[in-house]
């Protein structure tokens, strides 16, 4: 019971915006995981958000480049 109540309290300390997809989906998982795991997935999302943001940022920066590139010639 200690340990769920503080998975409980980890998901809810979550922000809202960046997790409220992963927040939702660990508590119907039957059983809970422990306290680790929870941590551990809720790590792998943040890293898997920051790369996707990283690969946008990426492709925004080649499009400025090849329309930079288009206009010069």
């Amino acid at each position: 019971m200690y340990e769920e109540d503080k998975s409980h309290q980890f998901l809810m300390g979550l922000n809202d915006e960046e997790f409220s997809q992963i927040r939702s989906q660990i508590p119907i998982q039957e059983p809970l995981p422990n306290l680790d795991r929870i941590f551990n997935m809720v790590m792998q999302e943040e890293n898997h958000k920051k790369l996707m943001t990283q690969r946008e940022s990426k492709s925004e920066t080649m499009a400025a480049f090849v329309v930079n590139t288009s206009k010069t010639n």
